[in-house]
């Protein structure tokens, strides 16, 4: 089995200041760039496995798209500023993934990693997997320390439903070049739970908590590459994602 101990440590950030005109140029002239060829590689890469699909990557498959995202990171050339910055808008997910193997994975860290999240994915056991991810979006208001997470699901194949986990972010201590400056701690409070056109349920993140034994949703996110649209990230339990920013955002 192929070494990944390696990828569990994110690739270090390249810290290097742009203009927002060298940003704009970047983006007009990197078509044939190195970085932009990593980042064509990964989307494609991915593009199998996004919300919604019925693939799921596993084994070596995983591994490949894990050594693709930390060249990715490696390339990264948006300062700790930018990113902090750039973390504002609405992000569609298109992977996630844990990572370590599957067979080194805790029940909720298999859990937790999933693109449903703890939550949703804790109702998997009683409906004997019904529940089919459609998408996953996540809004991220910095200026207002507010964040909503929202998945967009199908129940049986007939009914559509959407949860709206909603809470706090808080960006970590802006100093150096470092990761604590490049995080973003979240903590989720409540959220909305509809089907169809229903009107949505309101439920406080702690209620469910206690019904199902475990503790408030918390944790951060470490932004190791940004760029015009695409963000990539670790979190706190172990997993890695692609996002892309919405249009308008």
């Amino acid at each position: 089995m192929a070494d990944t101990s390696s990828l569990l440590r994110p690739a270090p950030l390249r810290a290097r200041s742009f203009s927002s005109r060298a940003r704009r140029s970047l983006a007009c002239g990197a078509a044939s760039s190195p970085r932009a060829t990593l980042k064509r590689d990964v989307l494609e890469s991915v593009k199998p496995y996004r919300p919604g699909s019925s693939e799921t990557s596993v084994g070596e498959a995983r591994r490949d798209i894990l050594r693709k995202l930390e060249l990715l990171e490696g390339s990264n050339e948006a300062s700790t500023s930018e990113i902090r910055a750039g973390l504002q808008g609405r992000w569609v997910l298109l992977y996630q993934a844990p990572l370590k193997d599957d067979e080194r994975l805790s029940d909720y860290e298999k859990k937790a990693v999933t693109v449903e999240g703890p939550f949703l994915s804790a109702f998997k056991p009683f409906t004997r997997d019904l529940f089919r991810t459609l998408s996953n979006t996540q809004n991220i208001r910095v200026d207002e320390e507010r964040i909503e997470n929202v998945a967009e699901f199908r129940v049986a194949g007939r009914w559509t439903g959407r949860l709206n986990i909603l809470g706090s972010v808080v960006l970590g201590r802006d100093g150096d070049e470092d990761e604590e400056s490049r995080r973003a701690y979240v903590e989720f409070s409540s959220f909305e739970l509809s089907f169809g056109d229903g009107a949505p349920l309101s439920v406080p993140v702690g209620k469910l908590s206690e019904l199902l034994g475990k503790l408030p949703p918390r944790g951060w996110l470490l932004t190791t590459y940004l760029d015009e649209d695409v963000r990539v990230g670790r979190g706190d339990k172990g997993s890695i994602f692609v996002a892309k920013r919405m249009k308008g955002w």
